[in-house]
């Protein structure tokens, strides 16, 4: 029994000499983390808190030591820290010696009032950064001064970094030369993965010029699920990458947009219910997407010359406001080497529609590399081509009411006009295009949809079908447009 008393004493004692010994411990890290990170002399910190049993650091007053540029936050925070085994053995912790490039395990990273600002006015400023579960792989921050340093040091942070939730608050974009802004209230993320994103949730999205007093643009909020930008991140990644170069493609399973307003769409006097897309996968070759555009409204204000001549424009077609909605859908199947339209529906209210259908055939690798890659030069260098096309204008409305605008404009009657235009339509000579008895049967048939109303379908059906890297031939003076499409008109009622 004395043992395990002694033995007991000991424990406690223990114990207590380590709680005695923990804040000073806890100082002294706080005072090696104050000195390193002052160290390089581009920043300095007020004071360093270190919490050893919830494995947290906090920074307080970051400052840069230029005034022309740098990062500040006023408070930035690490809780939960975990560190890799090979990093401790090679003498990194995440105490001390911690750069911009090494890895990083927390539970939770804060930071308020963080801004970054660069050479040329060029500046991001946040409110608040919040990141959970943080897992920052390794990576080169080694990143050249220039207009293109930001965004490249984002993109290899974005595919090194897994994160379970982050949002950022009160976010600010601020042009350079300009003073131009953009920002938004909320951007918060879950499920990233070197450049993947579960859902991510914009909201109150504003761009502002330097001495507007209200944005031109805004947006109340964007959404979108199963976001893949591993692609756009490895291009910007590049250390060739400049701004305007292709980023390649982006792939969204869904995605919508609502709330658009600002000054420049209330000039044209615009409004918009919404944009969405989805796309379904079925197996590894085939996709099919669709994207609506809802409720597009155009009312033009009796304000500037602009506004009023559209407004003068619908009430002569005795419209008070132009109303459209878009749906198009289409599919690409990668095995069967396929691109197409479904179809592509406009429709306007006491207009009539305006249907697209149309596919492109013998998709190469090259003509995917190019979908993929976003650089239409190399467009040279497939064999897809395409297998053939249909618009389908069907009037409701849309030929009276045009007619009626242009008489009201050329002081004629709706009867005088209607033939004038038909007559034009026929006379029409297309510059450097063949005129073939093909085409003048086209032309008939469209001059007959002016003259009669109905449904005008034109078709196109290339025999053979027609290379994509052929179509820059068509541009060239001389070309039998009519042969080349195999294009061909029909009118019904």
């Amino acid at each position: 029994m004395k043992k395990f008393v002694i033995a007991g004493a000991v424990v406690v004692a223990l114990v207590g000499a380590a709680a005695a010994a923990l804040p000073l411990a806890e100082t002294w890290l706080a005072d090696r983390i104050h000195a390193e990170v002052e160290r390089d002399g581009t920043v300095t910190v007020g004071t360093v808190e270190v919490g050893l049993l919830d494995r947290r650091i906090t920074v307080h007053d970051v400052r840069p030591v230029s005034p022309g540029g740098g990062l500040s936050a006023e408070r930035w925070q690490v809780t939960g820290i975990s560190w890799p085994l090979d990093e401790l053995m090679k003498g990194h912790t995440p105490l001390t010696g911690f750069r911009l490039g090494d890895p990083l395990r927390a539970e939770r990273v804060e930071v308020d009032k963080l801004r970054i600002a660069m050479p040329g006015g060029q500046s991001w400023s946040f409110g608040a950064l919040i990141l959970e579960g943080v897992d920052l792989d390794r990576f080169d921050a080694r990143v050249a001064p220039g207009a293109s340093q930001f965004a490249m040091l984002s993109a290899r942070v974005v595919a090194a970094l897994k994160l379970r939730h982050f949002e950022e608050h009160n976010v600010i974009y601020t042009l350079p030369g300009t003073s131009d802004t953009a920002g938004f209230q909320l951007l918060s993320g879950d499920d990233v993965d070197h450049g993947r994103f579960g859902a991510i949730k914009l909201g109150n999205f504003e761009a502002t010029a330097k001495t507007a007093v209200e944005p031109a643009f805004s947006m109340s909020e964007l959404r979108a699920e199963k976001l893949d930008l591993r692609q756009v991140v490895a291009r910007m990644a590049q250390s060739s990458w400049r701004p305007g170069q292709p980023l390649g493609r982006l792939h969204v399973e869904r995605s919508s947009a609502t709330g658009f307003g600002g000054a420049l769409l209330k000039r044209y006097g615009v409004s918009l219910d919404g944009i969405a897309t989805e796309t379904v996968h079925d197996g590894a070759d085939v996709s099919r997407s669709t994207t609506k555009v809802t409720n597009f409204v155009l009312v033009p204000p009796l304000r500037g010359l602009e506004g009023v001549q559209m407004r003068i424009a619908l009430q002569a077609m005795g419209l008070k406001e132009l109303r459209l909605d878009l749906t198009c859908a289409g599919t690409e199947d990668r095995g069967k080497g396929e691109l197409s339209i479904d179809r592509c529906l406009l429709v306007g209210t006491d207009l009539g529609e305006v249907g697209l259908t149309g596919s492109l055939i013998h998709a190469d690798a090259a003509f995917w590399h190019v979908l993929d890659g976003g650089d239409a030069a190399e467009l040279v260098n497939t064999k897809a081509a395409l297998g053939g096309a249909r618009l389908v204008v069907v009037d409701k409305g849309l030929v009276e009411r045009s007619i009626r605008a242009l008489s009201m404009a050329s002081g004629q009657s709706s009867a005088v006009t209607r033939a004038n235009v038909a007559t034009e339509i026929r006379r029409f000579q297309p510059p450097n295009v063949m005129i073939t008895e093909d085409m003048t049967r086209l032309l008939d048939t469209i001059a007959k949809f002016v003259e009669q109303g109905g449904t005008l379908t034109v078709e196109a059906r290339p025999d053979p079908p027609l290379g994509v890297d052929k179509l820059r031939y068509l541009s060239r003076p001389g070309p039998d447009l009519v042969s080349a499409l195999g294009l061909s008109a029909t009118l019904s009622r």
